[in-house]
């Protein structure tokens, strides 16, 4: 029989936990000396508190892996300003220019994400404005019974009337 080495109760030998505590038991548990028995009785006193056994310190645990420090921060991300966002939709809305600026602020731009992204939406925007006006047109040449070469002849010249209008 052993003894356990935190609260004293004696343990079969192959016990790896206290039955009293609960305790693990270390791998290699010291076995206790028997206490040599008393030839005298002791006398006991009823005043007298009975004594709290004795418990060792539990064994130290092993050392946790300390968390990495960052030293270094992420850089600041540059956000588009109220007057940037404007500003830039004027600048798409001019039809040649526009489009280049979309299509060179849209294929990347090195420093600023959100620009980016901001062209590649107003790319794709106009990309999708172009569908439904050429969807438009065919369904009505469809609509009308009209080839596509008599449509874009009165397209053409509607146009043309219009800008003439416009900037004269």
């Amino acid at each position: 029989m052993k003894q356990c080495p935190y609260c004293g109760s004696e343990l079969n030998d192959d016990a790896r936990f206290c039955v009293e505590c609960g305790k693990a038991l270390p791998a290699e548990a010291p076995v206790a000396a028997e206490a040599p028995v008393a030839e005298e009785p002791v006398e006991v006193s009823v005043a007298e508190p009975a004594k709290a056994p004795v418990v060792a310190p539990e064994p130290a645990k092993p050392a946790e892996p300390e968390m990495p420090v960052i030293t270094q921060l992420p850089p600041k991300k540059q956000m588009l300003s109220t007057f940037q966002y404007v500003a830039l939709s004027l600048l798409y809305g001019l039809p040649v220019i526009g489009l280049v600026f979309l299509f060179v602020f849209g294929a990347g731009h090195p420093k600023n994400g959100s620009l980016k992204r901001f062209s590649a939406a107003m790319l794709i925007l106009r990309l999708v404005f172009w569908i439904l006006i050429l969807a438009g047109l065919i369904v009505a040449m469809v609509k009308n019974g009209r080839l596509l070469t008599d449509a874009l002849g009165q397209l053409v010249p509607a146009v043309t009337n219009l800008l003439k209008a416009i900037f004269a």
